[in-house]
């Protein structure tokens, strides 16, 4: 246990950058992140995720025949490290390794398909990223965040695969006012180069107590979260969600005797009822989440398009659970650090 709180000692001022999406971390002066009671940050963790038997039909090159194929069960499984770069006092970077993949099971698949999901059935689809956060607070209202990003998708062998046609890049900036402890409003975007394709998204921060219980946080139009707070060591949350991946492989087309590259890209709005605690431990944390993900888009287009070479997939509406072990420090131990950095 001693082990674990060095590193927790070594990880406490990043831990508090939630949910991937930059917010300040600095002293009692300057601009606080998040609101009080919020969820906890997590510095270290690891996921799985599950989604039983659901449908992904297709159609048929040409004709247009739509064609059903039955999955087993698709899985998911994350690990995430965020870590200090630099620390000072209105001035914060940080640092944050991730690798996850998803792997699709087939049952059944028509064999006018085969040339498209049969590359993926059982495969695993590589994410590997690296951040980085900046954060500059101007003032106990007002703050500034970055994150820069670059991972590499697809379906190749190993943790991950540098050559550019895998390579996917971000950078989101935020420009956030904290009214008091209880409210926080943050406005930013997002550039993405995905796969050679440069997309914009404008986003809000809001996030606001409504009660000692209740609260709300919120990332639109991409997440919104009512929380619940138990007690200090339980929340529960309602959510909606937006999630979406992307990697690249090789399809061969029917009638070609050559590979070409494609992008595999699914999304779907997930809402859940999650419980998180760290009743097991002050330190560590363990969260579940079971809810219902509506898969509303699945397709294989070519790089740097948008629709080009399009191959439609058509998932069904699934159920879905997934269990969380994360490491967090208590807050009076938070309180503790921050005050004597202040002193």
């Amino acid at each position: 246990m001693k082990l674990v709180k060095h590193l927790i000692l070594l990880l406490f001022p990043c831990v508090l950058a939630a949910q991937d999406l930059p917010t300040p971390i600095v002293g009692t002066l300057f601009a606080q992140p998040g609101i009080r009671n919020g969820s906890p940050g997590r510095g270290f963790s690891i996921e799985y995720e599950r989604q039983p038997k659901f449908r992904l039909s297709s159609k048929s090159l040409g004709s247009g025949e739509t064609l059903k194929n039955d999955v087993e069960a698709k899985e998911r499984f994350e690990v995430k490290l965020k870590f200090p770069l630099l620390l000072k006092n209105n001035w914060k970077v940080l640092g944050d390794l991730y690798h996850s993949y998803e792997r699709y099971y087939f049952e059944s698949i028509n064999p006018k398909s085969e040339f498209a999901l049969k590359p993926i059935d059982g495969l695993r689809l590589h994410r590997t990223r690296l951040t980085g956060y900046v954060f500059k607070s101007f003032s106990q209202r007002n703050y500034l965040a970055l994150r820069f990003e670059a991972s590499s998708n697809g379906g190749f062998e190993g943790l991950a695969n540098f050559d550019r046609r895998y390579m996917v890049y971000r950078l989101a900036a935020i420009l956030g006012v904290k009214k008091n402890e209880d409210s926080e409003l943050g406005f930013g975007v997002m550039l993405n180069d995905n796969f050679g394709r440069y997309t914009a998204l404008p986003f809000i921060v809001y996030n606001r107590n409504f009660s000692e219980k209740w609260g709300m946080e919120s990332i639109l139009p991409i997440r919104l979260k009512l929380r619940h707070n138990l007690n200090e060591r339980n929340l529960l949350s309602f959510a909606a969600e937006y999630w979406s991946s992307a990697y690249s492989l090789d399809l061969q087309i029917p009638g070609d005797s050559y590979l070409t590259p494609y992008i595999f890209k699914s999304s779907s709005v997930q809402t859940f009822v999650e419980w998180e605690t760290n009743k097991f431990s002050e330190w560590t944390w363990f969260a579940l989440r079971g809810g219902v993900s509506y898969n509303f888009d699945s397709r294989f287009i070519l790089p740097g398009t948008r629709n080009d070479g399009r191959i439609d997939a058509f998932p069904s509406t699934s159920i879905f659970v997934s269990g969380t072990f994360f490491i967090a420090p208590p807050k009076d131990y938070l309180d503790e650090k921050s005050n004597r950095k202040q002193g």
